[in-house]
């Protein structure tokens, strides 16, 4: 979002991990990326603030935690590693089924962790899948962590916001583009020869239109899947596979600070943001750069997550106001350099999570991979939570169809 004189932050995705797959565009499409950051975050927890100012991860686990815990969260973390490369099979081994049917809180809570650790845990895990780690399945909490496992991830940003990605995978794409149009119906048949004729329909400046093809691959967020007519529709395995998932929900809140704000923010001159906390600030990711010289307000970013983010009746004002009251408990006076507010990007259904008895290797999921007569599915939701599974299944779907379409017949 541009707010003028250079001002801009991001309402949408943040990070982009080491090991996402998206990566491996960004760097085709020569997208400007940030320096490398550590995946780890300042907490606040027992109404103190732990910032991440320090040289290493290890320095700052060893601020955060007595000796006796950083063991306790060593031993969690080879515990994490050992069944996540067990989920790299990509099939639920007999742990891992006995996991799914068990929430991640009640796996962490039988691993008898100090509290501080456990919290830590929960603080690094629920900003992720947007909800509260009772209502996650073991194995996709599990899966979640990826980026603290075997050495840790380290993430960059795309300089001048995520548009720029967007962009470049707009400008690489080949042949006619329609941009801004709104799918309302997908219709399908199979030839006699057994090759499939789709025709889709979609809304464009007032006018209904359409567009025939072969082969049809639907990339709209799962919480969309219902709003669009599919003819013949997803079979019943699909449809539970997709209304079992259950929500995680985000909001974004840019407030614009007065710099002089800076002096209560920076921690012995440096950045501690991304802050983490278990309440209605969600994660404070306040600024990742300092103000250019003679700039006068920056941007302070918030992102709300679970509960929290469930505010959309509410008065702007009054959840105003409760955002301004908790960050005076972290940073006091800092309300007074607030000089506008902005609310962005509520979805209840924001990501995909999988509840108690489910994860994204079970055999319904499995379901969601498979063609439905000419028509194949991608998205987040078919791997993951994020733009990792995104990327993963795109192109699961581009190499079904480009088998299909080579198949002779």
């Amino acid at each position: 979002m541009e707010y003028g004189k250079g001002l801009r932050a991001e309402y949408g995705m943040h990070e982009i991990w080491d090991k996402n797959p998206l990566m491996d565009y960004v760097k085709k499409f020569d997208v400007p990326l940030s320096e490398p950051e550590q995946p780890y975050s300042s907490v606040y927890m027992d109404g103190k603030l732990f910032p991440y100012v320090q040289d290493d991860a290890a320095a700052f686990h060893a601020a955060v935690f007595t000796p006796e815990e950083r063991g306790h969260y060593d031993r969690w973390l080879r515990e994490c590693e050992a069944l996540y490369d067990e989920t790299l099979s990509g099939k639920l081994t007999p742990r891992l089924a006995e996991l799914q049917n068990i929430s991640f809180a009640k796996w962490v809570e039988s691993l008898r962790l100090p509290p501080r650790v456990a919290e830590f845990i929960r603080l690094d895990l629920e900003c992720e899948v947007a909800t509260d780690w009772n209502n996650l399945s073991a194995v996709y909490g599990i899966q979640q962590e990826e980026v603290f496992l075997h050495g840790a991830q380290q993430c960059r940003h795309a300089r001048g916001g995520n548009r720029t990605i967007i962009d470049a995978f707009i400008k690489a794409i080949r042949g006619p583009k329609t941009l801004g149009a709104l799918v309302t119906r997908i219709a399908r048949a199979r030839k006699p020869d057994g090759s499939t004729r789709a025709v889709v329909y979609y809304k464009k400046d007032g006018v209904m239109r359409s567009a025939e093809a072969e082969k049809v691959v639907v990339t709209v967020p799962y919480h969309l899947l219902h709003s669009i007519q599919m003819e013949p529709s997803l079979t019943d395995e699909q449809w539970r596979a997709v209304d079992t998932l259950i929500p995680g929900g985000y909001a974004v809140v840019h407030f614009l600070l007065d710099v002089a704000a800076n002096e209560k923010l920076l921690v012995g001159g440096k950045i501690p943001f991304p802050v983490l906390t278990r309440g209605p600030l969600g994660v404070v990711y306040g600024f990742l750069e300092k103000p250019a010289p003679g700039r006068k307000e920056e941007v302070f970013t918030l992102l709300v997550h679970g509960d929290y983010s469930r505010y959309y009746l509410e008065p702007r004002d009054a959840v105003r106001g409760r955002l301004l009251a908790e960050l005076d408990k972290i940073w006091p006076g800092l309300p007074a350099f607030v000089r506008a507010t902005y609310f962005y990007g509520y979805h209840p259904a924001a990501i995909p999570g999988w509840p108690v008895g489910r994860s994204p290797l079970d055999g319904l999921h499995a379901s969601l991979r498979a063609e439905n007569v000419g028509l194949y599915l991608a998205g987040d939701y078919l791997y993951s939570s994020h733009s990792d599974g995104a990327v993963r299944s795109g192109r699961d779907a581009a190499d079904k169809v480009a088998a299909s379409l080579a198949t002779p017949r």
